[in-house]
């Protein structure tokens, strides 16, 4: 009975083993393929019109194409849509009070740079040599604010490529030439959230094309927030295309498009950055600039994935583990007969088997072996004085 019990449980493990290796391993795993890692390239192609409104300014309402609300126009892997521009015109080098440093006496403005002159204005700013007039998102005198409407609708063609050198250095996955755009539909099957967090969204299977052409908005829809909240400060957005492919596969490879948010941090939220015009309008040739500080959505876009191949190599090394595993059972089976199953006492009774105690056996061999030596040491003087009488 527990011989045929330990057969049961031995071929248990064993199955269990099986459906492990098999089941998992091979199955869910893919462990029969030999895997690479990667990460490719993605660019982008901006396009698109908003428009501002300043009532002081002629013409009132300005329009904001392309050209103006994407700085840079084109960027490998990055791409930026302004939704508030403050341009601070005509900044020379020269003495000023500095806005964004306050004071309250000379000792508070003091530096060993030669730009600070240890000076505190009476607006209990520093006075400093420097780009003047200062930018100052509240001084509505020397800068102009332009809130960008409808900047939401700026379309964004995303293109990315990638590729598995050590797998097969010939094949190239790509989404670089197609010529025709495919737009975000919530209701196509292809626009389909596949997973959903509190700050992303992961669009697209292997087995069909993924969406290429997004608005603004769309793209913070699927971040999980919205115009609204983000077109005053900014937010930084990461468009990631997802590639699993397997590349001695005949079909094609579609990849996986991932939208998330990046500045969750509530103290660094937000994305600003600044950039100038140089030029010299005046023939004493003094060096004037327009300052532009943005704000807006910034865009890290990124291709990365994992190439597969089936590989001889990897299922002899999965089935060597298999084997090995096998070999386990019978371990495992006396193990839980001895300590596990609830007859384990009547199996450790025919598991192992004891023995009388021979300490005491062994004393008295001791004795016998000590009498014997003391016989023969006996019967050999008893010879030696035969021998000499």
């Amino acid at each position: 009975m527990l011989d045929r019990r330990l057969g049961m449980v031995n071929w248990t493990i064993r199955a269990v083993v099986l459906v492990y290796v098999i089941g998992y391993v091979f199955i869910l795993r893919e462990g029969y393929t030999e895997v690479e890692k990667s990460v490719g390239h993605a660019i982008s192609e901006i396009n698109g019109t908003a428009w501002s409104t300043n009532a002081g300014l002629s013409p009132a309402t300005r329009p904001w194409d392309a050209v103006d609300a994407v700085q840079p126009a084109l960027e490998n892997g990055a791409a930026f849509v302004a939704t508030k521009v403050y341009l601070t015109p005509r900044q020379t080098i020269g003495d000023g009070p500095n806005p964004n440093r306050r004071c309250a006496s000379n000792a508070d403005c003091s530096g060993a740079s030669p730009l600070n002159y240890g000076v505190c204005t009476g607006e209990q700013m520093c006075q400093e040599k420097a780009w003047v007039p200062f930018f100052s998102a509240s001084d509505a005198v020397s800068t102009t604010a332009y809130e960008l409407e409808e900047a939401d609708q700026f379309g964004i063609w995303l293109k990315s490529s990638i590729q598995f050198a050590s797998l097969d250095a010939s094949r190239v996955f790509t989404t670089m030439g197609e010529q025709s755009r495919t737009p975000y539909n919530p209701d196509a099957a292809n626009s389909q959230a596949v997973s959903t967090t509190s700050s992303s969204t992961t669009l697209g299977d292997r087995s069909y094309k993924p969406p290429n052409y997004y608005t603004i908005g769309e793209l913070l829809s699927l971040a999980q927030t919205s115009y609204e909240s983000v077109k005053d400060e900014g937010c930084t957005l990461s468009v990631s295309f997802l590639w699993n492919c397997f590349v001695d596969a005949a079909t094609e490879c579609h990849p996986q498009i991932q939208v998330s948010r990046m500045d969750l941090n509530e103290r660094r939220r937000g994305f600003t950055y600044s950039y100038a015009n140089f030029y010299r309008p005046t023939a004493q040739g003094v060096t004037t600039r327009d300052l532009y500080t943005v704000k807006g959505v910034r865009l890290l876009i990124s291709s990365r994935g994992e190439g597969k191949k089936v590989s001889i190599s990897a299922i002899m090394l999965q089935i060597s583990s298999m084997i090995a595993l096998l070999w386990l059972a019978n371990a495992a089976a006396d193990f839980m007969m001895l300590h596990v199953l609830p007859e384990r006492k009547h199996y450790r009774t025919y598991k192992q088997e004891r023995t009388p105690d021979f300490s005491d056996l062994r004393n008295k061999i001791a004795e016998v072996e000590g009498e014997k030596k003391k016989l023969r040491d006996r019967k050999n003087r008893f010879a030696a004085k035969l021998d000499e009488s």
